[in-house]
């Protein structure tokens, strides 16, 4: 048993040092937990203010997948351990009038986060299986030894959830900026430019062409800072932005692209990622050619590849927050650049 354990914790604990997704490590987790306890089936449940919600989960059956929220009744393991802090076990779920999948048996004991009961670890036995008599011991024993991982799982989770409400508040604050630039001061710009254009023709006064121009560069550039804080171009999707990157690009950029409508954070992820990608290219890499390809499944995969120098990473240049970006999405960003091949900067980010 402490073998097994210690074998367990180790291969949780590699995963964690790894930095794996909070929702790897909880279903690491869970797997061990089944293997120590010799059953086919365990998960990781996180309370929530109405219930709870699975957090991780491992075994054979389809039952409860990781992100089923439901409501804690009269009965139940669950119910028990969140209400007493104490292992708990129920053998009756099948006398209950909930639909539980064929579950028969389940033993959870309290997992603690901080001094707080934050949610549990629990064992199932569906069908004809039956849970050891000694379940909640060795489960129990497991869980406490395991608490840091799940701790550091959770710590992670959170810091995720932190960074998501980071990156949309901030997209939607660059989205209302970008609306009251549009609808505010350039439209003054383009009045007052076409004012001053009457003005000049009535009093055949050329001396004013200096002041249009002028007024002109500055429509101009406040039209960029507007495409800067979030780029008007994906009002009509992805596609169409990265057609306008395109048609924009001084070397010549080539484009396969998911069409239709991508949730607007994801979409906004990829526009940067692209763009950044194309502009350091044409900056940095002396290349000739440019290849955009973005198709979208389970996730959303990008890449863009150059055939210039190579040599590009992540220090130094404006990747490190497009990679603070797309993680704060659960997504991840790579680069691939030899000296002298190329640089190909890929991305997924899940939808």
């Amino acid at each position: 048993m402490a073998r097994r354990i210690a074998d367990a914790l180790r291969d949780i604990a590699v995963l964690v040092a790894s930095a794996a997704p909070p929702e790897d490590v909880f279903a690491e987790i869970s797997a061990q937990a089944a293997r120590v306890c010799g059953v086919s089936a365990a998960a990781v449940v996180r309370f929530t203010e109405p219930g709870a919600e699975v957090a991780g989960r491992w075994g054979d059956v389809d039952a409860f997948p990781a992100g089923t929220a439901f409501p804690l009744g009269a009965g139940g393991a669950l119910t028990l351990v969140r209400d007493t802090g104490l292992p708990a076990r129920f053998d009756e779920y099948e006398r209950t009038d909930v639909d539980m999948h064929g579950l028969r048996e389940g033993a959870a004991t309290p997992v603690v986060v901080e001094g707080e009961v934050w949610g549990a670890l629990i064992l199932a036995a569906f069908g004809g299986e039956r849970l050891p008599s000694d379940a909640e011991e060795r489960l129990t024993e497991f869980a406490q030894l395991a608490s840091l991982a799940l701790a550091s799982a959770d710590a992670r989770e959170r810091l995720l959830e932190s960074r998501e409400r980071l990156v949309r508040t901030a997209d939607a604050e660059r989205k209302r900026l970008e609306r009251n630039l549009h609808d505010g001061a350039q439209q003054r710009l383009v009045a007052a430019r076409l004012a001053l254009r009457m003005v000049r023709n009535q009093l055949d006064a050329p001396e004013l062409d200096a002041i249009s121009d002028e007024l002109g560069l500055a429509l101009e550039e406040l039209r960029e800072l507007a495409r800067g804080l979030h780029p008007a171009a994906l009002s009509r999707g992805l596609y169409a932005a990265v057609g306008a990157l395109a048609t924009r690009s001084p070397v010549p950029v080539e484009y396969d692209v998911v069409e239709g409508r991508l949730p607007e954070a994801v979409e906004i992820a990829a526009y940067y990622v692209i763009a950044e990608s194309i502009t350091n290219a044409v900056k940095h890499a002396n290349a000739t050619s440019i290849r955009v390809t973005v198709t979208a499944g389970d996730e959303l995969a990008l890449s863009v590849a150059d055939d210039g120098i190579g040599g590009a990473s992540f220090e130094g240049s404006g990747l490190v927050g497009l990679r603070d970006r797309v993680e704060a999405l659960r997504g991840r960003l790579r680069v691939s650049s030899p000296p002298g091949a190329g640089t190909t900067i890929s991305a997924e980010l899940p939808l």
